[in-house]
């Protein structure tokens, strides 16, 4: 799966939606985990790829989340 921060879609691929996941805990763990769980998703409605990837982290005494955005995109 094609995975990038850039939002340009290569020749021949379409945008299927925006995915979205979150986890609890701000660390490289809570990263990977992320990472797998909006793969998941994309992979679910057909993707083959994601652009625009995006991470959010808050680190507030209670709720410490890290969160990714993406579009999944299909070739």
């Amino acid at each position: 799966m094609r995975i990038s921060t850039l939002a340009q879609l290569g020749a021949g691929e379409s945008e299927l939606g925006v995915v979205y996941a979150s986890v609890e805990g701000v660390n490289e763990g809570s990263y990977a985990e992320c990472l797998h769980e909006l793969k998941e998703k994309a992979e679910a409605l057909g993707a083959t790829g994601l652009v625009g990837l995006q991470i959010a982290q808050s680190q507030f005494q209670w709720n410490q989340r890290t969160s990714l955005i993406a579009t999944a995109i299909k070739a």
